[in-house]
């Protein structure tokens, strides 16, 4: 159980980010902003971001906080001082400004690690509060990748809107270390059939750690359905911890991922783009996407505005969001980070001839998005 000084602090953080979440932000309707931002998300466009930077610069705060993230979608062929001086505003780096200006880039600090952890957490639960799940997902992850052994499970955990495979790992480790908190918390989870709660389980049938002198499997109470959940817990395992099979992945895979995981929100940016890119066979765009690519990317994560410069599902169903979600992604999924000529190579390939016949839509988009993207003077 976390310690009692800590509840109220949680308390008092937790009122202070859901009032954030309601504050707007400053900038985000004017018709300037919008005009310049839609600009990038349909071509290299350096004039758009000079745009961005001169609204900026006048004290809008969306200009302000979007910056950051338009500049890393396409590079400026700058020298080194422009470029610097592109990325300040009177001397001020504009990172350091969005994340003053607006709460939840203060927050996310592009994904740098707080030098103390017990920060860290509560950016990460305080982002998830703020609808920013993905961004949340990365923090707490660099949490536990550097979490001190004594480190309760967080408040709010077992319904935390966590990644499955981050929670899993996160309440895996205390059950090994014998925290019986825990216990309870894959208790639950198994009770309302979440994959996270499979994917503990099957972990512990592999390999049988114990808490107390007994087996952590002898307190579990299960139901009729454990023998295939047991299966899709270890589908999930190798899917999300281990990115394996090679792709294309199963039909029993991609059965598992489309009940389990696509309505999770961390599947959200596969939901939003299919529902744009083909909204006439949705369901079989997100099959296909699962065969070939299993989840979305980690790269996406930093690629994404914040939700308040503009909804997840508006930014997927957009060119750049298109080019964000798939051509990374296809590119490490296949191994092709380092050859040329990769749309050929990625339209020869068994997993994308899998997941064109699953869905042509969606293999449409995959060899657009692979396309340099355009270029404005």
């Amino acid at each position: 159980m976390a310690m009692t000084w800590l509840r109220p602090l949680l308390l008092f953080l937790f009122l202070w980010a859901s009032t954030a979440r309601a504050d707007p932000l400053a900038g985000a309707d004017d018709p300037a902003f919008r005009a310049a931002f839609d600009r990038v998300l349909r071509a290299d466009d350096v004039g758009a971001i000079d745009a961005l930077r001169d609204l900026a610069a006048r004290g809008n705060t969306a200009a302000l906080v979007s910056l950051p993230t338009v500049q890393g979608w396409f590079p400026v062929a700058d020298p080194l001082a422009q470029s610097r001086a592109a990325r300040q505003i009177d001397g001020h780096w504009i990172t350091d400004l969005g994340r003053a200006a607006f709460k939840p880039a203060g927050l996310w600090r592009d994904g740098e690690i707080s030098p103390l952890m017990r920060d860290q957490l509560n950016r990460a639960l305080w982002l998830y509060d703020m609808g920013e799940d993905r961004k949340g997902d990365a923090l707490l992850e660099a949490w536990f990748n550097h979490m001190p052994e004594a480190a309760p499970l967080p408040d709010g955990f077992v319904g935390l809107k966590a990644a499955p495979a981050l929670k899993a790992m996160i309440l895996l480790d205390h059950l090994t270390r014998g925290d019986r908190k825990a216990l309870s918390v894959l208790q639950y989870w198994l009770d309302l059939d979440l994959i996270e709660g499979w994917m503990v389980f099957a972990e512990l049938s592999d390999h049988a750690p114990v808490m107390g002198g007994e087996p952590i499997m002898a307190n579990l109470t299960l139901g009729p359905n454990v023998g295939a959940r047991l299966q899709d817990g270890r589908r999930a395992i190798g899917l999300l911890w281990h990115e394996a099979p090679a792709p294309p992945l199963p039909p029993e895979t991609v059965a598992m991922a489309l009940h389990d995981l696509m309505p999770r929100p961390q599947f959200g940016p596969v939901v939003g783009y299919c529902s744009a890119a083909c909204p006439g066979t949705i369901r079989a765009c997100e099959a296909a996407f699962v065969t070939l690519l299993g989840a979305p990317y980690h790269a996406v994560t930093p690629a994404t505005p914040l939700s308040q410069v503009m909804a997840e599902p508006t930014f997927f169903a957009t060119p750049r969001g298109e080019q964000v979600l798939l051509a990374a992604a296809v590119k490490h999924r296949l191994g092709l980070d380092r050859k040329a000529d990769v749309a050929r190579l990625v339209a020869q390939s068994p997993a994308f001839t899998a997941a064109q016949a699953t869905n042509t839509c969606f293999a449409t988009g995959v060899l657009r998005a692979l396309q340099p993207f355009p270029t404005s003077p």
